[in-house]
């Protein structure tokens, strides 16, 4: 049994080694106790033997009564666009929902006529034209547009010579909702007087951008190495020298070598706040940037005496299969300043699942208890946050 142990031990990586070693244990362990007859807590189970973690959201954040809703257990850990008929380069942008909430007493003032209010709009006059990823000719081309389309806009570039629009199908749009904001000349279009009220887009984030977030650590199991560590996150520009892209390093810290110290690069949209690559991992908990605007408006964070109005998204799952039969499953919420969607809150647990064979009984993604959690909170920064009184 040692040497089994010792040999699962050597084939899981990083922080699941410890953690699927803490399982293997924690598997064995009730094996004995049982006579290979071992009945593994389901997740729900689990989850209700864990109060706090399923009815809080991560640190820092209140949700408004007006949108709340229910947050799972969950816990967050810093992990990772030629011519004038050109060429392709795309990026995905978050869908931004413009929700209206009724006023307390439910009453709608009729006298309001919602066909008064104007969208700040663009048309396409022009036969057909070009749709750019950047403000600019040599920026790759996104979309072809037709005399007579009308855009969205959410202002123009610092030249005034193109207009930031809303929205071009991305590549993993569905036909009929295009999520994908790009740019198209002010001299092929006719903005209406709203889109001229807009004036000039600024950029979301500063060359110097900075930023730090605090790691919370905890492990759910007596057998793991460690039960509680902390770490710091700190987030820089490398290089500020592209016109469109600023180049951001995020670097984790953990304290006393509790953890595996890390190192990511960020290419992030000076003026939309999206991700030049978007995460190929499909953990949710690597995005620091998912672009401005991300949802509407249901929480409030609290950074130092300020209250950043924030936007809460639904509860994530993810898995990454492991060596020797685990499955790492990680559930969480994450939390985004609404002027930049810069991540300001997340919360995440990590548990490990045994598929396979042991002492003659089978299993599948058994779950026998272990788990971690991480909590993510920003601390400071230089960028301009949306900043609110917390009515």
């Amino acid at each position: 049994m040692r040497s089994t142990i010792q040999n699962r031990h050597n084939i899981i990586n990083r922080r699941g080694q410890r953690a699927g070693y803490t399982a293997f244990i924690l598997l064995s362990f009730l094996l004995l106790l049982s006579g290979c007859a071992a009945d593994p807590m389901t997740v729900n189970e689990v989850l209700q033997a864990m109060p706090g973690l399923l009815q809080e959201p991560p640190t820092g954040i209140q949700m408004l009564e007006s949108n709340a809703s229910p947050l799972p257990t969950n816990e967050a850990q810093p992990s990772e666009a030629q011519t004038s008929e050109a060429s392709a380069e795309t990026a995905d942008v978050t869908t931004v929902e413009n929700v209206d909430v009724a006023p307390a007493d439910e009453t709608v003032d009729e006298s309001l006529d919602e066909s008064a209010v104007i969208s700040p709009t663009v048309t396409v006059k022009n036969r057909s034209v070009n749709v750019r990823s950047g403000p600019g000719l040599d920026f790759s081309v996104l979309f072809g547009a037709r005399q007579g389309d009308a855009f969205e806009t959410l202002g123009s570039s610092e030249d005034g010579a193109w207009w930031q629009i809303c929205c071009v199908p991305g590549p993993n749009d569905e036909a009929d909702n295009p999520t994908q904001k790009a740019w198209i000349s002010n001299r092929v279009v006719d903005a209406n007087e709203a889109a001229v009220e807009l004036g000039v887009l600024r950029p979301l984030f500063p060359d110097d951008l900075s930023a730090a977030w605090d790691v919370t650590y905890q492990c759910g199991s007596e057998r793991c190495a460690v039960a509680e560590c902390s770490a710091q996150v700190a987030a820089s520009v490398r290089n500020a020298a592209d016109p469109r892209w600023l180049e951001i390093d995020r670097i984790v810290t953990w304290d006393e070598n509790c953890g595996e110290d890390s190192s990511w690069l960020h290419q992030v949209d000076r003026t939309d706040g999206t991700e030049r690559y978007p995460n190929s991992t499909g953990l949710f908990f690597f995005n620091y940037w998912v672009g401005a605007k991300p949802g509407p408006i249901n929480s409030n964070y609290t950074l130092g005496e300020s209250e950043i109005a924030s936007w809460c998204g639904e509860p994530q799952t993810a898995e990454v299969e492991e060596e020797g039969g685990w499955t790492s499953a990680y559930e969480g919420v994450t939390c985004y300043d609404e002027r930049t969607g810069m991540l300001v809150a997340m919360k995440y647990t990590k548990r490990w699942l045994f598929t396979g064979e042991f002492e003659g009984e089978t299993y599948d993604k058994a779950y026998f208890g272990d788990f971690e959690v991480y909590d993510v909170v920003l601390t400071e920064t230089n960028v301009e946050l949306d900043i609110t009184d917390g009515n």
